[in-house]
């Protein structure tokens, strides 16, 4: 199977480099030249990926696309392009609904939407796929969980929710620098702070049938240290501000769609 992306940003890197180190055979990969730095930096590394010589190459050599594109440029770009009925197309756009792209893609009518996260570069990566389609999470399966969602709303609830990673960083960010400031030294900090996240993670991800609010009770031992903090940040409304910021992006999401969607 040959695999192509159109744009070659950081996405399109994080998902080629975990495909190309993934147990098992190699896909061979078209990038665009879009992004000359980063498609040269793939070709050099992996024997498997090759630099088309343009957006049109690489529909024309491969059976599926993936549009990595940035959302503001792509409908121009997409449609200068000609796809076949028998192209798979794979979309990392969360703006882009299966109808808006149906338009620019057409003859081609397969159109999975996915939205990976850099992690997927060592196979850490949860990737929303929608619809299921057995292909889509097979490529992706191997760069960490597929979460394949049944409807639109439950994709997009998803993709919304990968809206929380800078500020989980910040919150792990805010225990380093407090560390820093009790004259623990910013290696210590980070090492610190960066395990913790780790842990938790790891955590969740080995007890699959607990849910966090059962974790969180878990942790939470009744007048400990936990229990005072947790508190503290739900009585300055924290978590509820959290959710609003959410809902924030669900609405940026809803207004982005063209109103013939």
């Amino acid at each position: 199977m040959t695999i192509g992306f159109i744009g070659t940003g950081e996405i399109t890197k994080a998902v080629v480099t975990g495909m190309s180190t993934a147990d098992g055979e190699k896909p061979t990969i078209l990038v665009s030249p879009r992004n000359e730095e980063i498609a040269a930096g793939l070709a050099d590394r992996f024997e498997n990926v090759e630099i088309a010589a343009s957006n049109q190459d690489v529909i024309d050599g491969a059976e599926t696309v993936c549009l990595a594109l940035r959302p503001g440029d792509a409908e121009e770009i997409v449609k200068t392009l000609k796809f076949g009925p028998s192209h798979h197309v794979i979309s990392f756009m969360p703006t882009f609904s299966q109808a808006r792209l149906a338009r620019i893609v057409a003859p081609a009518t397969r159109i999975t939407l996915v939205t990976p996260l850099p992690a997927v570069a060592f196979h850490g990566g949860p990737t929303p796929v929608f619809p299921p389609d057995e292909d889509a999470i097979a490529m992706f399966e191997p760069l960490g969980t597929v979460v394949a969602a049944e409807t639109d709303d439950e994709y997009q609830a998803m993709c919304v929710a990968t809206a929380s990673l800078a500020g989980a960083f910040a919150y792990y960010e805010t225990i380093a620098d407090w560390l820093q400031a009790k004259n623990l030294p910013a290696d210590k900090a980070r090492a610190f702070s960066g395990a913790v996240f780790y842990a938790l993670a790891a955590t969740a991800r080995n007890a699959p049938d607990m849910s966090f609010s059962e974790l969180t009770h878990e942790s939470a031992t009744r007048g400990g240290t936990n229990e005072q903090v947790l508190k503290h940040l739900k009585d300055n409304n924290v978590y509820t501000a959290f959710s609003k910021a959410l809902d924030g992006i669900w609405d940026r999401f809803e207004n982005a769609k063209p109103s013939s969607d």
